[in-house]
């Protein structure tokens, strides 16, 4: 078998995605500190007000979101700014991928402030178990939810983990 070699341009992208990824941590690692600092200390603080377990606001929330989005291009923030209604299909596909993404933002951020809890990765082992639960039964929820071909009724799924969670409180 022949030896394999990078070429010199796959090398500089390596190199440059390696070095960017180095600063995105550092810089998420920042951001959860002022998080943090700000009184976002749990990781219920990065779920849904509109979901069970969450500990944060309607307002808080929005706010949180706006933050994720300024960190969109300009396209980005203005395609999420506009009336769905004016929109193309194209620009509403690419609109529900960045909504997605906000999402997706904000759950990086509730993984390390879980991290954080957990203790440099000691694992869900230092949360107690009722914030381990309500974290999984959380995680139930969003599975159910995103979930394209079920095999099972995900109303009636969701109802029972909401009940279990309201067990909780």
């Amino acid at each position: 078998m022949a030896l394999r070699v990078l070429d010199k341009k796959t090398k500089a992208l390596i190199a440059k995605a390696v070095d960017l990824r180095t600063k995105s941590d550092k810089a998420t690692k920042s951001a959860v500190d002022l998080l943090i600092a700000d009184g976002f200390k749990l990781p219920s603080d990065y779920i849904s007000p509109l979901s069970e377990g969450s500990t944060v606001t309607k307002e808080e929330w929005a706010n949180l979101k706006a933050a994720i989005v300024l960190g969109f291009s300009k396209r980005i923030q203005t395609l999420l700014a506009a009336p769905i209604n004016s929109l193309s299909e194209t620009d509403k596909s690419t609109r529900r991928y960045w909504g997605q993404q906000i999402n997706a933002r904000i759950g990086d951020l509730k993984k390390q402030v879980t991290n954080r809890q957990d203790g440099d990765g000691a694992g869900s082992r230092n949360r107690s178990p009722e914030q381990r639960i309500r974290d999984n039964l959380n995680d139930v929820i969003k599975v159910c939810q995103s979930t394209e071909e079920p095999t099972f009724n995900v109303t009636e799924m969701i109802s029972k983990v909401k009940e279990a969670l309201h067990l909780l409180k």
